[in-house]
């Protein structure tokens, strides 16, 4: 999440050079996957000049939060709630994906704005429902704090 009391650097097209700036909010809208999604946005403006600046750290905190309102609109879990399912079972990144049997870095992709598939997204869901979690550890042969 940024900081907006933090001075971020950005390439302002005016200078032609790194400028620092401060964060304004803003809404815009998207089209993700063929469905429209109003959401929150924070823009980059030079001190100096006023001009939009280009900074990839406020392009990646505004694509998460795209896919995030794309993600609540068609009902899969979104970044947040992901991470809040892997702290709830103390698990790393690594962990939930191996207890998944997924790629390693897919929990990260997902926890950083990529959108995950319907059958994923249940299981994510099903590690976060404790009846389930535990047939779940029990029918795999995992222990029920994922290190196996």
């Amino acid at each position: 999440m940024l900081d907006k009391n933090k001075e971020y650097m950005g390439y302002c097209p005016e200078d032609q050079e790194l400028m620092p700036g401060y964060i304004v909010d803003g809404e815009t809208e998207h089209i993700v996957a063929g469905v429209k999604v109003n959401a929150p946005s924070f823009h980059l403006v030079c001190k100096q000049c006023g001009a939009w600046l280009s900074s990839n750290e406020i392009e990646r905190e505004n694509d998460i939060i795209i896919y995030d309102a794309y993600k609540k609109k068609v009902g899969l879990l979104t970044t947040y709630e992901i991470k809040e399912i892997r702290a709830k079972r103390g698990m790393s990144q690594i962990q939930l994906a191996k207890f998944l049997d997924i790629g390693e870095k897919d929990i990260t992709r997902y926890e950083n704005g990529s959108v995950q598939t319907r059958s994923i997204d249940n299981m994510i869901r099903l590690v976060g429902d404790d009846t389930a979690y535990m047939s779940m550890c029990k029918c795999l042969n995992k222990s029920i704090n994922s290190k196996k």
